[in-house]
């Protein structure tokens, strides 16, 4: 009995240390700043005397100029300083500030006077923790040397194992900072994730007069104020947008569609932008009140992901990539004249850049008047039923022609329309079929709305979605055609239900085919979803891509398109469809809202319009407010937008397009839609082919749009009257300045 009792005591014993070393494991908290593996000494911060001087040019030695700028460097810290004779502003890399001004930890504080930042990650661990430090507070190894036009700094951060190269050069009213791939070295566990190269150059106090400017949605800008809350979040947003497209909750976080971002700061400005290696870039925005009292923004370039490793069913580990992308990252800062330091200066400058390089198509021509009425026609869908699903007609294809012969009858003479729903299956069962429903019309009566669209100078495009893909549709081919993660797990929403179709695959079927039967029905070009709005990488085993190597599959598909059918449509705005679409939908008219953003200003429609015809995410049918929404089309200089069906919205009530669409019908919006449509044509269809120039705040609730012929638009939102020096404009109306 007691030898029995004895071995159940051990038993218990040995289970409880197993369960308390599986614990551990699962729940290992990784030291701060833990180093190495302790063959090397700990480097000593960089000493106060030094940190403090950083803010003095006297302790930098010039490496280049070239007659407006000129290039400066600090030895010891690898600090830069860029002086611009021009405007006479001095942009430096360290934060010029006090530390009872800053306020924050040691850490912090040496952070906002380091020229770079880094995220890392020991692989040896069984948990992948990101660790941050910075070149200050861990001071690295530096070795520098001449380069055309600029120094080349080598980094080596000899206790972790990680070294590479920084070069900084200047050109005629810019700088540049390249980080080669090829010079990134690990020898030990210690893996490289992330550089945040000059994060703290344009930075702004609370004493400061300027703003930061970050592209959320549309664009906007954080004032330097000194009364201020201490803010729980910073901006952080992946270039291109996030890589959890399935996993979205709460509220709308709204694109990084551009890889740009500026600083207007006491009168003088620049404005950043990636030229290479934007796929694999966050920008950051840290307003003061987050950690420390400073105004900084920056890019992060990033070299590896972390991603959850399932350990059992229903548990997951935070792991980092093994495998370092093999991706160069450059940074280009134009610095600004001071008549042109504001928002608006900041995107006719990446405006000219993205011309210069080829990256921004023009597909208006510049003597164009009349701004199109963009107009979703919503089709058919179908309805799960009890014992089956039926195809419910919601407006079929001699009644679509029917509408645009009312239109044109009634003076709306261009306008480009979407034919969503058009297909057997209806609107929302992805992948999009090729086949026209035969409920609506079939083949003949789609071949007959379009042949009358071309007529009549109509662009008609086919909505099509070959991005998404629902379960159900996959049958057992799910391995092969999805995207993975690099755990090898598909794509999926929470319920299983949801993924996304491997691009390469996509591409496969598209130029088999399926490309080929989309043009045979004679569209003006093919609408596609989805593929400017989102890039993921995808570790699928048959067709892995880089975020980079999918968007170029989706941009072959847009290619081919618009080669059979001459024009191509997106959804989504991101940069690297604007050198291939004719035609922008569902660019936000405004930013996420964030706590800490005071304005949301049109920097991506200052970039694009007048080059590429473009329409807002929320039609005027469903919005909860329409004067305000057509005056923001006012402001942002968008196509009028309508999504409309001959049947009521009561026929479609039990699908799940009811939330999206509930009222539409041609019966009840048509008059607006004409009547609207003749405002805007009437007043600034001459702006249609011009691009916008200027854009400011005149007070609250009041802003200006200026075009390149000199026209200006005001918009007044407020609830009182606005009297300017040339103007008045009342209330929740717009005033026209020629």
């Amino acid at each position: 009995m007691l030898r029995r009792s004895w071995r159940i005591g051990l038993w218990v014993l040995v289970l409880g240390l197993c369960a308390f070393g599986v614990y551990k494991m699962e729940h290992y908290q990784i030291e701060r700043n833990a180093l190495g593996d302790g063959k090397v000494e700990d480097p000593a911060p960089v000493s106060k005397e030094i940190v403090d001087k950083l803010s003095d040019i006297a302790s930098y030695r010039q490496v280049a100029d070239n007659g407006r700028l000129t290039l400066f460097f600090e030895p010891v810290t690898s600090s830069i300083a860029v002086r611009d004779r021009s405007t006479g502003a001095l942009w430096m890399s360290a934060a010029n500030i006090s530390d009872e001004a800053l306020g924050g930890s040691e850490l912090l504080k040496n952070s906002v006077r380091a020229p770079l930042n880094m995220t890392y990650a020991d692989f040896s661990r069984p948990v992948h923790d990101p660790l941050i430090t910075n070149s200050i507070t861990l001071p690295p190894k530096i070795a520098s040397e001449s380069i055309d036009r600029g120094i080349r700094v080598r980094y080596d951060f000899e206790k972790l194992g990680i070294s590479f190269a920084v070069e900084y050069t200047i050109g005629e009213d810019r700088l540049e900072v390249l980080v080669p791939a090829s010079s990134i070295k690990e020898t030990t566990s210690n893996l490289l994730v992330s550089i945040e190269v000059l994060p703290n150059l344009g930075s702004g106090t609370d004493q400061d007069k300027g703003y930061m400017f970050y592209p959320d949605g549309s664009g906007a800008i954080s004032n330097f104020k000194e009364t201020h809350p201490a803010y729980k979040d910073k901006y952080t947003a992946t270039v291109y947008g996030s890589e959890e497209v399935l996993k979205r909750t709460g509220q709308r976080t709204e694109n990084a569609y551009l890889p740009v971002f500026g600083a207007n700061k006491n009168g003088s400005g620049f404005v950043a932008f990636v030229t290479e290696g934007e796929f694999e870039t966050v920008i950051n925005y840290s307003p003061s009140g987050y950690t420390v009292n400073l105004n900084r923004v920056s890019g992060e370039f990033f070299y590896r992901r972390f991603y959850d490793a399932a350990i059992r069913r229903g548990e997951f580990s935070q792991r980092v990539e093994r495998d370092l992308m093999p991706v160069d990252h450059r940074m280009r800062y134009v610095f600004l004249p001071k008549d042109q330091s504001d928002y608006a200066g900041m995107a006719n400058a990446y405006r000219a850049y993205l011309l210069d390089s080829g990256k921004l198509a023009s597909r208006i021509p510049q003597d164009r008047r009349q701004i199109p009425a963009a107009v979703d026609l919503f089709m058919g869908i179908k309805e799960d039923s009890v014992l089956r699903k039926q195809f419910l007609t919601v407006t079929t294809f001699a009644q679509a022609k029917s509408f645009l012969e009312e239109m044109k009858a009634a003076g709306v003479d261009a306008m480009s329309v979407m034919l969503r729903g058009w297909m057997k299956d209806g609107e929302g069962d992805y992948p999009d079929s090729d086949q026209a429903a035969g409920a609506l019309g079939g083949k003949s009566k789609l071949t007959d709305l379009t042949q009358y669209a071309k007529d009549n100078r109509i662009d008609l495009f086919l909505n099509f979605n070959n991005v998404d893909a629902f379960a159900r549709n996959l049958g057992f081919r799910k391995n092969l055609d999805v995207m993975k993660s690099p755990s090898k797990l598909a794509l999926e929403d929470y319920y299983g239900f949801w993924y996304l179709l491997n691009a390469e695959r996509a591409r496969l079927k598209f130029a088999g085919g399926q490309g080929e039967q989309l043009a045979g029905y004679g569209a003006s070009g093919i609408d596609f979803e989805e593929m400017g709005q989102i890039a993921l990488a995808d570790f699928n085993e048959y067709h892995p891509l880089t975020r980079e190597g999918a968007v170029e599959k989706w941009l072959e598909i847009m290619r081919q398109a618009r080669e059979q059918n001459g024009k191509v449509a997106v959804h989504g705005g991101n940069s690297y469809v604007l050198g291939t679409a004719d035609r922008l939908s569902d660019i936000p008219l405004g930013d996420t809202g964030f706590v800490y953003s005071d304005e949301a200003v049109p920097f991506f429609q200052m970039v694009v319009h007048g080059h590429i015809p473009y329409s807002g995410d929320v039609p005027m049918n469903t919005h909860y407010d329409a004067r305000e929404l057509f005056l923001k089309w006012v402001e942002y200089g968008s196509m009028p937008f309508y999504e409309l069906t001959q049947a009521s919205p009561e026929k479609f009530r039990y699908t799940f397009y009811s939330d999206e669409l509930f009222s539409s019908t041609f019966e009840q919006w048509s008059p607006v839609l004409v009547q609207q449509y003749k405002e805007l044509n009437g007043k600034l269809g001459h702006t249609w082919g011009q691009e916008i120039v200027g854009h400011r705040i005149l007070s609250r609730d009041v802003y200006e749009t200026e075009y390149a012929d000199g026209t200006k638009v005001v918009v007044n939102y407020g609830s009182v009257p606005y009297k300017g020096s040339d103007i008045a404009v009342p209330p929740k109306d717009y005033g026209i300045l020629k």
